[in-house]
């Protein structure tokens, strides 16, 4: 409906820029001029739509030359006030409307409502100007020039997986009904998942959180982001060699933050090349060949990021077919008195988290025969018509309990226990503890006995000087006073 008046809005006013353009036209120019015009254009309008401003404009005009030439036009004044009138509100609904569609283009191009091949040219390349000024923008201001003060690191696989718009209280491994994480249920009943039970999003969106997750920035950082230095960099100062691998977008307006820090690495793979605007749903197992030709030219120390698409929407997309395991009649209580419809979404996204399981579980088994170290975190959660309201997904103005909340999983291979059995103690120990992922960094620094000067050991989750009161802010809102 808004739409709908926009584009009234904007008919009406083409049909008056066709009036005045005759009116001056025939004031202004030649014979020769007019017949073109009347011939091609003026007979382009309906009748109808062009009656009541030609008449309108034909004695203003006279009225016009009569003040100039003495002249007198007495049809003007034998018309009704409300003809005479009529014109303002006409020009007040084409200016709002214009004003309304100017504001809001993006929007109104990316809903599809003018999705036709010019318009997808034109918004292609203007979004690719915009990426490739923003991404030179970025790559500028990045901090690049590491100091590592101590490097005792011998892994020699660290893999860091992720995720995307996955709630922990949605998953079985911590509580949901829906036994819909069977794989990492296993590797948490063998003992060599860690499973950490209070970990929360610094913000609700991806790009908002890739700048604090992936850098020393964090809550009481008093410079930009890109002037912290990063995960990749820092690896990469320590002697890793450093793989990205994402199955996300390439580019575009959220995809320019996850290129950057890709760009660091020694090397970056897409499963595909797309934009922020584009998703065929291609699957996150595609990133399986993609790992294996990485690991199959090891170095000496190997780190690889890997950025899954997980639980994001369309929830339906993030699944095969095979993996359709949950329907509306599966949802359980209280949201089982959902309408149809919600309960068909809870039931996509039930599915999207069964089959991020076999994604992130078959990942993990792609090290068990070496010594390595494997962290899961997602971005942050997903609202799913939780506590009463009737919607989906994310907004970053908006934090919920349900897209603050993420899991932090830590698994470690059997050699990796044996060679360093205190840090899996000091792991384990950890679980329980309340921690935001903004400072993910320190704690990985912790794990690898990697020392920078920004390392402090108070934001390292496994470190014994940690701490446990600082305050977990989320746009503004105290998570354990507000939302906990």
């Amino acid at each position: 409906m808004y739409v709908g008046w926009r584009g009234m809005g904007v008919i009406l006013g083409i049909c008056l820029l066709f009036v005045l353009l005759r009116y001056f036209w025939r004031r202004g120019h030649g014979w020769r001029w007019r017949r073109l015009w009347r011939s091609r254009v003026w007979r382009w309008l309906p009748l109808q739509v062009v009656s009541w401003p030609r008449d309108w404009y034909t004695p203003l005009r006279r009225r016009t030359l009569s003040r100039w030439q003495g002249m007198t036009c007495p049809r003007w004044y034998h018309w009704p006030r409300w003809q005479r009138w009529l014109p303002v509100p006409l020009l007040l609904v084409f200016a709002v409307s214009g004003w309304s569609l100017w504001t809001e283009w993006h929007s109104f191009v990316i809903n599809d409502s003018l999705d036709i091949p010019i318009v997808r040219v034109a918004r292609a390349a203007d979004t690719a100007v915009t990426n490739i000024r923003a991404f030179d923008k970025l790559a500028a201001q990045a901090a690049t020039d590491v100091e590592i003060t101590r490097n005792e690191s011998d892994v020699p696989y660290v893999a860091f997986i992720i995720g995307e718009s996955t709630s922990r209280s949605r998953m079985h491994l911590y509580g949901y009904p829906l036994a819909n994480t069977p794989n990492l249920d296993a590797l948490a009943a063998k003992g060599e998942l860690a499973v950490f039970r209070d970990t929360i999003a610094p913000a609700t969106a991806t790009v908002a959180v890739l700048r604090r997750l992936l850098t020393f920035a964090d809550l009481e950082s008093d410079k930009p982001w890109y002037e912290h230095h990063n995960f990749i960099d820092v690896m990469k100062a320590a002697g890793y060699r450093t793989w990205c691998l994402s199955n996300q977008e390439s580019s575009g307006i959220w995809g320019n933050v996850a290129q950057l820090f890709a760009s660091r690495a020694d090397e970056k793979h897409f499963t595909q090349l797309r934009e922020s605007h584009e998703d065929n749903g291609t699957l996150d197992e595609q990133l399986f060949s993609l790992l294996d030709e990485a690991m199959a030219r090891p170095a000496m120390k190997n780190f690889y990021v890997l950025h899954l698409m997980g639980g994001h929407g369309l929830y339906y997309m993030r699944y095969p077919y095979i993996f359709t395991r949950f329907t509306p009649a599966d949802v359980p209580p209280p949201q089982d008195q959902l309408d149809d419809k919600e309960k068909l979404e809870v039931a996509q996204y039930e599915n999207a988290i069964y089959y991020n399981d076999f994604v992130v579980s078959s990942l993990i088994g792609k090290f068990a025969d070496k010594e390595a170290l494997v962290i899961y975190i997602p971005d942050h959660g997903e609202d799913l018509y939780d506590n009463g309201r009737h919607f989906s997904g994310h907004v970053e103005e908006h934090p919920t309990k349900a897209t603050c909340e993420v899991p932090l999983l830590i698994w470690a291979s059997p050699a990796y226990r044996a060679h360093h059995p205190e840090k899996w103690q000091a792991i384990c120990a950890a679980t329980q503890r309340p921690y935001m992922t903004d400072d993910l960094l320190h704690t990985l620094l912790d794990l690898l006995d990697i020392r920078t000067p920004e390392y402090d050991p108070a934001k390292s989750v496994i470190n014994p000087a940690f701490d446990a009161t600082r305050r977990r802010i989320v746009h503004g809102i105290d998570y354990d006073a507000e939302l906990k």
